[in-house]
């Protein structure tokens, strides 16, 4: 039907209007409202936009070499550690922050128009086309989309945490962070020995059902009713995404309100450890 919009194409709306969003809540916070405490440990407001920019302009570099046909790692490229690779990303935002004092918003403004122009570039030739990403290697520009909205997203809630007694997450960007969580549970799974009998976790989660089955060194995830879990959980969206992207903990979801479970608890801490964000 003409004039339909396309998934990828609300996809990418959804990453400009959190792009948008982000900027217009940074241009009016002041000089000390900077350097608060995000909800990402260690790092202060200006520390995560820090980690913003640089993701932007790291993307947007390598979707224009992608769209070239190149979709190597980069010239010079040395695989990190897996284990070091999170920490050492931290601390290069974090240096990065300080050459930035005073620059961040022209700085935001002119990595997500560099961004969002090879977004426009990619519509035009095919979201299939190839583009380099560290965790992941060779992926597709529809992936690096849904990709840049899981950062803004969760990000944009980091931020607004320092001046905001109970942030949201953007509505928009809940069904597709939803539609990635057995991908993100896969990126920050931890493994552990083989289990003798494998843990069942079922979630009702915005009235939609989740199987999920932990092997220990290995688990699966399904969408459909599940009738034998060891532990279930329900939530809204929001607050199941929160809860698996470690911005809301096992103990404070129930404390609250905002997390309902019924089973062992030991199992709730399990899965906090599988499951430990990057």
């Amino acid at each position: 039907m003409a004039g339909e919009v396309t998934e990828i194409e609300h996809r990418v709306a959804v990453a400009k209007r959190l792009a948008a969003n982000i900027r217009e809540h940074l241009g009016g916070l002041t000089p000390e409202q900077w350097e608060l405490p995000s909800a990402c440990a260690e790092w202060q407001v200006q520390d995560v936009v820090s980690h913003l920019i640089g993701g932007a302009e790291r993307q947007a570099e390598s979707m224009e070499r992608g769209r070239g046909g190149d979709f190597d790692p980069p010239a010079g490229f040395v695989p990190p550690q897996a284990s070091e690779l999170s920490a050492t990303n931290a601390q290069r935002d974090i240096d990065r922050s300080n050459e930035l004092a005073g620059h961040f918003l022209e700085s935001f403004d002119a990595s997500y128009e560099k961004l969002h122009h090879e977004f426009d570039r990619f519509g035009e030739v095919s979201w299939d086309t190839l583009a380099w990403h560290v965790r992941r290697g060779a992926m597709t520009g529809a992936a690096y989309v849904e990709l840049r909205i899981q950062e803004l997203a969760i990000h944009d809630w980091d931020i607004r945490s320092a001046t905001e007694t109970i942030p949201s997450l953007y509505p928009d960007s809940v069904p597709i962070l939803l539609d990635m969580t057995p991908r993100w549970l896969g990126m920050c799974f931890r493994s552990s020995a083989k289990l003798p009998k494998p843990v069942v976790y079922g979630f009702n989660v915005d009235s939609q059902n989740y199987r999920l089955t932990v092997t220990g060194d290995g688990f699966d995830m399904i969408s459909g009713e599940v009738t034998e879990a060891d532990f279930s959980l329900s939530a809204t969206g929001e607050q199941f995404l929160l809860f698996t992207y470690g911005r809301l903990t096992a103990a404070d979801g129930i404390h609250l309100g905002r997390l309902s479970i019924n089973g062992d608890v030991a199992h709730l801490d399990q899965f906090e450890v599988w499951f430990k964000g990057l």
